[in-house]
């Protein structure tokens, strides 16, 4: 087994103690589940494991943009090394190694993820994209996922009430509903993907209420 393969069963081990150990998944779009890559994956955010989800349903390794904050973190620092995540700042400089990076990654055949908000929630509503995933994606042949994630607003790692973290669970194993769309062209604009997770979101919300 060579070291490669040992990190990412590691990896892959923590997301499923984290997502299956704290939440109640449910998949919507299963097929639409990329084996391999290269792919590039567009979900909404809304809580600090959201990352754990969508990673526990790919089965490949998913190199995840990060903000470099959280990468400077010496308890996640490792992790994310492992995981092989890309980090992410705010200046010009930092932002174009991102996606030189993310480029990279998907030229190699591997499934990169973004969050095009940028930030957590801080509503549960949807929040507008940036256009990182559009300079991702522009010129190369690779599908782009859009990925909504639904029913998370309210746990603990949600900002819901103002704060994450600092409140009561409301239950042991948080229910969630994850939904993979079709996939679309790389030609895609940053407003066709985020009507289709919008869309995603109103036939998850549909489900709930059944």
């Amino acid at each position: 087994m060579t070291i490669a393969t040992l990190s990412e069963l590691v990896v892959r081990l923590a997301y499923w103690v984290v997502a299956r150990g704290l939440f109640r998944i449910r998949v919507v779009g299963r097929e639409n589940i990329p084996r391999r890559g290269p792919a590039l994956l567009a979900a909404n955010h809304v809580t600090f494991m959201d990352a754990f989800i969508i990673g526990y349903c790919v089965r490949p390794v998913v190199r995840f943009l990060v903000w470099r904050p959280y990468y400077r973190l010496k308890l996640l620092n490792w992790g994310l090394r492992l995981a092989r995540a890309i980090p992410v700042g705010t200046g010009p400089h930092d932002l174009a190694g991102a996606i030189r990076a993310a480029r990279r990654e998907l030229g190699q055949g591997q499934i990169v993820c973004i969050f095009p908000e940028a930030f957590i929630t801080r509503t549960g509503n949807l929040l507008p994209f940036r256009r990182g995933l559009e300079v991702i994606a522009r010129g190369l042949d690779v599908p782009i996922i859009p990925i909504h994630l639904d029913g998370l607003w309210g746990s603990i790692f949600s900002f819901e009430g103002g704060r994450a973290f600092w409140k009561w669970p409301r239950r042991l194993r948080h229910p969630a509903i994850i939904s993979f769309g079709a996939p679309m062209p790389a030609s895609s604009t940053t407003n066709e993907v985020r009507d289709v997770i919008q869309e995603l979101g109103a036939e998850a919300g549909a489900l709930i209420q059944r």
